[in-house]
C-alpha cells in the first residue's frame, strides 16, 4: 500500500501529460521522477528527478507506488521491460484516469493504465494492463484491449473491436465495428480499418494496409 508517494519512471513529454492527470486527481501525492537521461536534481513541471530507474527495488521496499510515464509509438519494448520488472518485484504499480475523462462504470481499466483527459471509455470495455489512452481518444462498448496497448490523440476504436497486445493505434485513426486487430500492429496516423487485421505489421492509409 502505497504510503510514501508516487513514483513516476521516465520524464519526456508523455510524463508531463499524466502529472497533469494526477494532479487533476487531486487524490495522489507525486514523489518524484525516475529518469536515466536526466541528472538528479532537475526538475520536471516542479518535481524532482531521483536519479535512475535502479532506485526502483529500494523505493519499493520504501513503501513507493509507480506509474510508467514514458510513452510509445513504434516500441513498446522500453515500457514492457518496466511493467515486468515492477510485477517481478511485486511491486504496486497506479492506474491513472483523468477526471475529465468520461469512463463507464460498467468498464474495466488494467493495472498501470493510463487514460487521459477528453477520452470516452464506454460501456464494457476491457482495457489491458499498461496501456496508453491518450488525450481524446474513444473506446466504444464491448471493445478490449491487450497489454502494453497505446490508443494515439484522437483515435476512434468503435463498438465490439478487438486490438491485441503491443499495438499502437496512431492518431485520428479509425477502427470500424467489430474489427479484430493481431498483437504488434502499429496503424498509422489517420489510417481506417475497414477489415480484421491477421498478421503483425504496420498499416497505413484509407482503407488501411500493410507498408
Amino acid at each position: 500500500i502505497m504510503n510514501k508517494g508516487l513514483i513516476l519512471l521516465g520524464g519526456g513529454g508523455h510524463c508531463r501529460s499524466v502529472i497533469e492527470a494526477i494532479e487533476h486527481s487531486g487524490k495522489l501525492k507525486i514523489a518524484g521522477i525516475l529518469d536515466p537521461g536526466a541528472e538528479a536534481g532537475q526538475t520536471i513541471c516542479d518535481y524532482p528527478i531521483l536519479g535512475t530507474d535502479a532506485l526502483i527495488p529500494s523505493l519499493h521496499q520504501s513503501g513507493h507506488a509507480f506509474i510508467i510515464t514514458i510513452g510509445q509509438i513504434k516500441n513498446p519494448a522500453p515500457r514492457i521491460a518496466l511493467f515486468d520488472l515492477l510485477q517481478s518485484l511485486n511491486a504496486d504499480i497506479l492506474t491513472i484516469t483523468d477526471r475529465k475523462a468520461v469512463v463507464s462504470g460498467r468498464s474495466t481499466i488494467g493495472k498501470g493504465t493510463v487514460v487521459l483527459r477528453h477520452t470516452f471509455i464506454n460501456s464494457n470495455v476491457t482495457l489491458g494492463n499498461n496501456n496508453i489512452i491518450n488525450t481524446g481518444a474513444i473506446v466504444e462498448h464491448d471493445s478490449t484491449t491487450g497489454d502494453h496497448v497505446h490508443i494515439s490523440t484522437g483515435a476512434i476504436v468503435n463498438g465490439n473491436c478487438h486490438i491485441g497486445n503491443r499495438c499502437f493505434i496512431g492518431t485520428g485513426a479509425i477502427i470500424l465495428n467489430n474489427i479484430t486487430i493481431a498483437d504488434d500492429v502499429l496503424v498509422g496516423a489517420g489510417a481506417v480499418v475497414l477489415r480484421n487485421i491477421t498478421k503483425p505489421g504496420i498499416y497505413h492509409g484509407n482503407p488501411a494496409r500493410i507498408i
